[in-house]
């Protein structure tokens, strides 16, 4: 493994692969999300991290989420794309389970 050039940092923190990547428009704040269903907010100054935590299923369902009609196939939280709002305020993520769903920033908690 090369070590990283000056100025470049190598950030790790999911478990599988990393399948979205989004910066804030600030460039201050970064968006990763992963296979295994995580999702990160990085601080881009100090690398720290904040992961956002899926709600319950009863929650999900409440805001629409469908269970898949075939029962071979699982729900799956498997992240393939995520943005974030020009404002900054909130992230919107989508994956397997084809929903659309939307974060709040600040507190990192699931809206719908």
């Amino acid at each position: 493994v090369q070590k990283p050039v000056e100025g470049f940092r190598l950030l790790v923190k999911h478990r599988k692969a990393v399948t979205a990547v989004s910066l804030s428009d600030d460039d201050l704040k970064g968006f990763s999300a992963s296979k295994d269903g995580t999702i990160f907010q990085w601080d881009v100054e100090s690398g720290k991290t904040e992961k956002y935590s899926w709600p319950s299923w009863d929650i999900l369902s409440s805001h629409g989420a469908r269970k898949p009609e075939s029962p071979s196939i699982k729900w799956s939280n498997h992240v393939l794309a995520l943005a974030v709002s020009s404002d900054g305020r909130y992230l919107a993520t989508g994956g397997l389970d084809r929903h659309v769903h939307l974060w709040d920033v600040r507190t990192r908690e699931h809206i719908q």
